[in-house]
């Protein structure tokens, strides 16, 4: 029979070994106050899209944005030095009967502004690819070393990763699916 002592000090082991699988640390109450935010911004953003303009911001017609709600947050994050780190921004998914049609960036600093719109084909990729591997997208990691963003998700608490390359959208396929070791042997060989 195991000692308490030493019971106590396996679990923590195993508790330790199972934390450094996440790369990513959600924070859920900024998130919602991030979707609060752009919440109360989007009327007078999508206000401005011109008439006649509305595909070259993802959606079909006016009656499109008129029927747009916000979708969950996405946290942005970049490498740095062969590192993951959390910037304050998110891009927030405009929806239109429940896809994603394109993006609200929100930076959650000390004040929340709102000063970029658009990324149509990259809301239409994030939909694409988490309808495909039937996951919700957290996260978008930026390596601008490859010039490819990774679209993060978690499952049993570990952090896996999909390139946005040409290539994965064309062949969607597990074979695509990294972990965090494996973004950082490929940062390496850069």
């Amino acid at each position: 029979m195991l000692k308490p002592s030493i019971f106590i000090l396996f679990v923590c082991c195993l508790l330790a070994c199972n934390t450094h699988k996440r790369a990513v640390s959600v924070d859920t109450t900024q998130a919602t106050c991030v979707a609060h935010f752009a919440e109360q911004v989007w009327d007078s953003i999508a206000k401005k899209i011109p008439q006649g303009m509305e595909e070259a911001f993802g959606f079909r017609s006016f009656e499109d944005i008129e029927n747009s709600s916000i979708g969950e947050p996405v946290k942005m994050y970049y490498w740095q030095e062969g590192n993951m780190v959390a910037s304050n921004n998110y891009r927030v998914p405009i929806l239109v009967e429940g896809k994603m049609v394109s993006l609200l960036t929100v930076s959650a600093n000390e004040d929340m502004t709102s000063n970029d719109f658009g990324g149509s084909l990259l809301a239409h990729n994030i939909q694409l690819i988490s309808e495909k591997y039937r996951v919700n997208i957290t996260g978008i990691l930026r390596i601008h070393l490859l010039r490819t963003d990774f679209l993060i998700f978690e499952k049993d608490n570990t952090s896996y990763f999909i390139p946005l390359t040409a290539h994965t959208l064309q062949d969607l396929s597990q074979k695509n699916i990294l972990k965090i070791n494996d973004i950082m042997t490929i940062t390496k060989s850069e």
